[in-house]
């Protein structure tokens, strides 16, 4: 019998000179609202659009539920220096037979261009040691030379391009993978 996969609504806040990790909580309902209204992060991610409370509620209870699944570790960005709700960054898909995982992230248009991503996923590789993963992936769309370039400070090695690879609205998208193998 395969052993459950843990319950990792447990992982604790994590922090850096610029960013805390920590779990989604009602309050940040209203940070869900305005992201609803981005043009891009609710096409390639599940941040409801259009918005409704009853819709963010969902959303909320689906990032709780993937954590307590053992599926993902969604964390909201929160700014170091006056607590703002930044944005999210994640473990998600986990494959715990192979130990890898996915990683993924936005901000807030607002909070974009001050290092946050780059911060926020400096603290995803030690989450993922403690949880015995060893390969973190990204994937990222060929055009989007920002998370390009944030996968490439923090170590993350181009693998290729994988071709048609996610649907992106109504087409599939080409991807670019990015790994990093998590030391143990």
């Amino acid at each position: 019998m395969a052993t459950p996969p843990p319950d990792l609504r447990a992982i604790g806040p994590r922090r850096n000179d610029l960013v805390v990790l920590r779990a989604w909580r009602s309050a940040d309902l209203p940070i869900i609202a305005e992201v609803s209204r981005d043009p891009y992060i609710p096409h390639v991610t599940t941040v409801p659009r259009p918005y409704t409370p009853d819709e963010g509620r969902a959303w909320l209870q689906r990032q709780h539920d993937q954590a307590a699944e053992g599926r993902g570790c969604p964390l909201a960005v929160v700014t170091a220096a006056d607590g703002e709700v930044a944005g999210m960054a994640t473990i998600t898909g986990i494959d715990w037979a192979n130990r890898r995982a996915n990683v993924g992230y936005w901000l807030l248009r607002r909070h974009r261009g001050r290092g946050l991503a780059k911060a926020a996923l400096t603290l995803l590789p030690d989450i993922a040691r403690e949880l015995g993963l060893v390969r973190l992936q990204a994937l990222v769309e060929p055009d989007n030379r920002a998370s390009q370039a944030v996968c490439r400070a923090l170590g993350y090695t181009e693998e290729g391009t994988l071709r048609g690879y996610h649907r992106i609205g109504d087409r599939n998208r080409d991807m670019i993978m990015f790994a990093l193998l998590v030391e143990q």
